[in-house]
């Protein structure tokens, strides 16, 4: 096997995984979405009683599906490298939290 005919099947292989993972990644934006939707269809269709909080719940809900449907990848890493820069203080809170949660979860065994 020529050297140019291994390099052509690399290409190949690694174009074949690029859209592979580019499908696999707009699917997941989509079952996201549609995952951001039924829950805020569920807070709509909720009690009286925390009526105001669950319609408010379910509009930022809806927002988000909106949002996860409409951007890609690469502008979602762009907001949250925006929001990092704005927010730094919070950004690291939030941060030391997902990181605590994360350890206690999987040392629980």
């Amino acid at each position: 096997m020529s050297a140019e005919s291994l390099s052509h099947k690399v290409a190949d292989a690694s174009s074949h995984v690029q859209a592979k993972s580019a499908a696999a990644f707009r699917a997941g934006r989509i079952a996201t979405a549609d995952g951001l939707d039924a829950a805020a269809a569920g807070f709509n269709s909720g009690g009286d009683s925390v009526a105001e909080f669950a319609h408010s719940t379910a509009d930022t809900l809806k927002a988000s599906a909106k949002y996860v449907r409409k951007h890609d990848g690469g502008r979602m890493m762009d907001d949250v490298a925006e929001i990092i820069r704005e927010h730094p203080g919070k950004a690291l809170l939030g941060a030391v939290l997902v990181g605590f949660f994360a350890g206690r979860a999987l040392r629980r065994d």
